[in-house]
């Protein structure tokens, strides 16, 4: 199912506040539960169409891990690089599952980075 025009600037309102909350951030990207590109922002030339891909593949991983571990359903997934981190998030919206993939550089604390991300997830899935 289709994001609504009410649901696409939602999503954009909180990409522009993480961006501008964070200023480690690198980029933000809000994807569909199939990978297409829903609302993006980036401080630089990085490809996010790819980005929104790859959140959601990654995502899927995390799903299955969780399961098969015993753990229960996961919900996020952080990856950590030594420029920054990569933290993909579930957007349990009731009509359109999407996920968000926050990237940042080091200068941001993780513990911070996961709480805004998760936040915005959270705000988002009950837009």
């Amino acid at each position: 199912m289709p994001v609504s025009h009410v649901l696409t600037a939602r999503i954009e309102a909180s990409l522009d506040e993480l961006m501008a909350e964070l200023s480690g951030a690198l980029a933000a990207v809000v994807a569909t539960s199939d990978g297409f590109e829903v609302a993006s922002r980036s401080r630089s030339d990085i490809a996010v169409g790819k980005l929104a891909a790859m959140a959601c593949s990654i995502s899927a991983v995390g799903v299955m891990a969780g399961q098969e571990g015993g753990i229960g359903i996961g919900q996020s997934v952080i990856v950590e690089a030594p420029g920054g981190f990569s933290i993909i998030i579930e957007i349990a919206h009731p009509q359109s599952p999407m996920v968000l993939n926050l990237l940042t550089n080091r200068s941001e604390a993780l513990g911070q980075v996961l709480f805004r991300a998760k936040r915005a997830a959270h705000i988002l899935a009950q837009a």
